[in-house]
């Protein structure tokens, strides 16, 4: 019996992303479409390689597919398209080559902000996904110690070269200090500093 992919694709609806609760078809998700006799293959591209839900959604895909007539055997890839964030200039992305920023910040120290960046970008590089960490604290930049790094700033004449670690890139304000030295001190004198942090960093 003929499979026909308008078949697979209905039954494919019966597949539901959990979180938008809609149908893997009807949300696009269903790529590559192939028949080869018995044999049906498709990709299912999700917005994240960290779904929770990824091995439960190729599962019920397979299931659903494999109980068609005439259907043999069924290969499912999985990938991820991450979707950029919507910038307010709909026109160009918030950073060139960077779909998506997540601010990690606190109005006092000491409350574990540099635990949460690490982990939060240990995690989404583990899943998959490219990840930049940039340790902007200009008191005690710590994120080269909790990553048991020891590099200093390097540049290529034009842009910082990120240091690399456990699959991240990272950048951080203490690349420009030695050791423990605060980076206040150590680049200009306090009285001078909120006007330099103000220009260089709306400026670049």
């Amino acid at each position: 019996m003929a499979i026909e992919q308008t078949q697979v694709l209905q039954a494919l609806r019966s597949v539901q992303d959990p979180d938008l609760h809609k149908d893997i078809v009807s949300l696009g998700f269903v790529k590559d479409l192939a028949i080869d006799g018995g044999t049906v293959s498709f990709t299912i591209e999700l917005t994240t390689p960290a779904c929770p839900m990824k091995e439960q959604m190729k599962a019920q895909a397979h299931a659903a597919v494999s109980a068609l007539p005439g259907v043999a055997g069924v290969a499912i890839t999985m990938t991820a398209q991450v979707r950029a964030a919507v910038s307010p200039d709909m026109s160009k992305a918030p950073i060139p080559g960077v779909k998506n920023v997540i601010a990690v910040g606190a109005g006092k120290g000491g409350v574990g902000k540099s635990t949460v960046a690490v982990n939060l970008a240990l995690a989404l590089a583990q899943t998959g996904s490219r990840v930049g960490l940039i340790d902007a604290d200009i008191y005690g930049p710590n994120i080269p110690m909790m990553l048991g790094l020891t590099a200093q700033l390097a540049t290529d004449g034009e842009k910082i070269l990120p240091a690399e670690r456990y699959g991240l890139q990272v950048v951080s304000m203490g690349f420009l200090a030695p050791d423990d030295a605060p980076v206040m001190s150590t680049i200009l004198p306090a009285s001078d500093w909120c006007i330099e942090v103000s220009r260089k960093w709306r400026c670049d």
